[in-house]
């Protein structure tokens, strides 16, 4: 990559102060990036790290334009400069990773009823079930399994090892990362009261996955036992992440990785679920609200809380419980010296009514 200043501004309307004839090949973290490299600055508490930076030009939030002394001589000033840098990268990945040639690899496995949208690549040993519609422009890489009467929409990546379901259906500009499962069989189960036995609960819903949608590598996400697990529009779920049969989630909700939904799990409008949350099963967690990381969720959330600790309860409540905790020592061997002082009082009153 090579971008002057100029065609930085050009790209992300940030302002500059500098040379705009300067010429950026890279982009990197603040304490990594070099020479001819671009880095960025977002949290203001981080500042005084700017003036040990490497790096030829830097973005920075604008409310600190003029505050900064030291690092880079080339600044970028905006009001989403990770955002900015996130642009600069874009450009670096497509010169990177450019697109490969589209074919349907003769080594794939397609059934005749089938059908498939202009430009749509296929790659060698994918298997495509019958009565399955794959919109244009997608893409699917080796060894995808797609089952039977799914649908998928446009412009969507499915990265090598993916499954897709019978009958699941995938929106526009969806992007699946490798050994990612959507639509595998629902953990259903009743148990016989009498033997103890487990039987089987057929899972006959489906998954449904909207628009802009992100699922990262090895996310299992459970068809539904009967109507739809379905994910909202522009949420992004990340790496190791379960989600139960018959879950729902709003739009651009976060799910972080290792977290587990359990079966009929109902996220409102841009929940967070941090890293490690277990979310017990029939739940409903309002609106924006955040689950802190290796939080478990026993009951419902309302709308823009904040909630941490096992069991689940508001931020500062259970972060007060935490202090708290690690005061037990003292406070125990503060009531050791209470119990022994009131034990000698008791004997002293004991000895005196006797005498």
């Amino acid at each position: 990559m090579k971008l002057t200043l100029k065609e930085i501004v050009e790209l992300t309307g940030a302002e500059l102060d500098g040379d705009e004839t300067v010429v950026i090949t890279g982009a990197g973290g603040m304490e990594d990036a070099q020479a001819e490299e671009i880095t960025f600055l977002e949290n203001p508490k981080y500042g005084p790290r700017v003036k040990t930076s490497k790096a030829d030009a830097i973005f920075l939030p604008s409310a600190l334009k003029g505050k900064i002394e030291g690092g880079p001589k080339n600044r970028l000033y905006s009001d989403q400069p990770r955002w900015n840098q996130a642009q600069v990268l874009q450009v670096i990945y497509d010169e990177k990773w450019p697109k490969e040639p589209i074919v349907v690899s003769d080594k794939s496995d397609i059934h005749p009823e089938a059908q498939l949208g202009k430009n749509v690549n296929v790659g060698s040993f994918t298997v495509i079930k019958s009565r399955t519609l794959i919109g244009e422009g997608t893409r699917l890489a080796e060894q995808v399994h797609i089952g039977y009467n799914v649908r998928i929409g446009k412009n969507c990546v499915l990265h090598p090892g993916v499954v897709i379901g019978d009958f699941c259906e995938l929106g526009d500009n969806v992007i699946v990362q490798a050994g990612a499962i959507i639509g595998s069989e629902g953990y259903g189960y009743w148990t016989d009261p009498k033997t103890g036995t487990h039987h089987k609960i057929a899972q006959v819903g489906r998954v449904v996955i909207e628009n802009d949608c992100e699922i990262h590598s090895n996310v299992t996400i459970d068809r539904a036992v009967t109507g739809e697990t379905r994910i909202g529009a522009g949420s992004k779920i990340d790496n190791l992440v379960q989600v139960g049969h018959n879950c729902t989630t709003g739009p651009n909700c976060l799910i972080i990785s290792q977290t587990g939904m359990a079966g009929t799990s109902k996220l409102g409008r841009q929940v967070i679920l941090a890293g490690q949350v277990g979310l017990a099963g029939h739940l409903t967690i309002g609106d924006g609200a955040i689950i802190t990381a290796q939080t478990g969720v026993m009951s419902d959330v309302a709308p823009k809380s904040i909630m941490f600790g096992s069991p689940a309860r508001p931020h500062r409540e259970a972060m007060k419980i935490q202090a708290l905790l690690n005061k037990l020592p003292e406070m125990y061997g503060a009531l050791k010296k209470f119990k022994a002082l009131l034990g000698k009082e008791e004997e002293k009153e004991t000895a005196h009514a006797e005498g």
